[in-house]
């Protein structure tokens, strides 16, 4: 079970995710989009990602532009394992997976579909044929694009999906190490994903990952997963 953590601001809290059982760990680059507390200089982007590398822990930019050309400049720019398309007024096209290609060969490609009502069936498997995952979350922000709402939406809508696609599908939306397991069995997803459950916020926007709630939420993850042979 691949375990997905969100969003990472500073190099420590990154090794610290990293160590407490993270497999894929997102930030968001410098960019046109997002809440700025939340968005991280390259220089630092590059020695998190260098960091990933070296311990076979894949890199996630998080693209919350809507700017597909600031997207791509951005791809090749940081080379991450995989680009989030997370924006709310841009869904990728297999023109944008072409050029994705071109600029990061590497580069897996993410498309963030909100679930709102069984429409998601439809959208999902409308972006299925071209991206190697799809994200699935809940809520819409005027700075955050599709997720980061902290709630979780229907999940039957979900194990749907994942029936219906050939993606790898990485479950969002409210999840933390209270109910992780039960998204788990329910769904059966790829992975899954926590931004706002494993986060300390502060004023002013700015937040930093609560290390304990990460180690918990992987572990319970993990275990979840063995007890149905996933």
């Amino acid at each position: 079970m691949i375990k997905q953590l969100y969003s990472l601001i500073q190099f420590d809290e990154s090794v610290k995710t990293m160590e407490a059982g993270a497999d894929n760990i997102g930030l968001v680059p410098m960019q046109n989009g997002g809440v700025p507390a939340h968005r991280v200089p390259l220089d630092r982007v590059h020695k998190i990602f260098d960091e990933c590398k070296k311990r076979g822990v894949n890199s996630v930019a998080i693209m919350l532009t809507n700017d597909p050309e600031e997207m791509l400049q951005l791809a090749e720019e940081v080379q991450a394992n995989i680009l989030h398309i997370a924006g709310d007024g841009y869904t990728a096209t297999p023109e944008f997976r072409q050029r994705l290609k071109e600029v990061a060969p590497d580069t897996e490609l993410m498309q963030a579909v909100l679930v709102d009502d069984e429409s998601a069936i439809e959208r999902a498997k409308a972006v299925d044929p071209f991206v190697d995952y799809i994200l699935l979350d809940s809520g819409l922000a005027p700075d955050t694009g599709i997720g980061a709402s902290g709630m979780t939406h229907d999940w039957d809508i979900d194990a749907k999906i994942v029936e219906s696609v050939n993606a790898k599908v990485i479950e969002a939306g409210g999840l933390g190490p209270d109910n992780v397991a039960d998204a788990i069995k329910k769904i059966k997803p790829y992975g899954v994903d926590s931004l706002t459950k494993t986060s300390i916020k502060y004023e002013g926007g700015h937040m930093e990952k609560d290390i304990e709630k990460v180690r918990l939420f992987c572990e319970r993850a993990d275990q979840a997963a063995k007890e149905i042979g996933l």
